[in-house]
């Protein structure tokens, strides 16, 4: 029992680095700049792959990573579409107060996780998928 309690410690340890890795890429994107700035772009990519990393690296079967790279195809047109219909939606209903700010708030979560995060994952996603086949473990 101590060795799986020491594992899942260790497991649990690396997760919270992966999503505090994410939180300081985010940071140092937002610092350097990520509006047509090379550096801070690259930053922002770095940190959607260690939040996709953070999630799968426990990961054993390439049917998780299967899965993963085909929703992150799917979902990379869903939060295209999200993104477009809460802009439209944005510049329509300007006439009330809060609700051009929240579908603002959707436009640009849907944005940054249908060009950032849906890519990361399918990238994660396709080298899991291939690497686990060759070790033959499908589950």
């Amino acid at each position: 029992m101590a060795d799986q309690t020491g594992s899942s410690s260790r497991s649990t340890r690396i997760t919270l680095w992966l999503f505090g890795g994410t939180a300081v890429l985010t940071a140092a994107a937002l610092g350097v700049g990520i509006s047509d700035n090379l550096p801070g772009i690259v930053l922002l990519y770095g940190a959607g792959l260690t939040l996709v990393l953070a999630v799968t690296h426990r990961w054993r079967s390439s049917k998780r990573f299967g899965r993963l790279f085909l929703g992150a195809a799917v979902g990379f047109f869903v939060l295209a579409a999200v993104h477009n219909f809460a802009e439209v939606g944005a510049d329509r209903i300007a006439d009330i107060p809060v609700v051009p700010l929240v579908l603002t708030v959707i436009s640009v979560v849907g944005f940054v996780a249908a060009v950032i995060v849906c890519p990361m994952a399918g990238l994660v996603g396709a080298v899991g998928w291939i690497v686990n086949l060759g070790r033959g473990s499908v589950r």
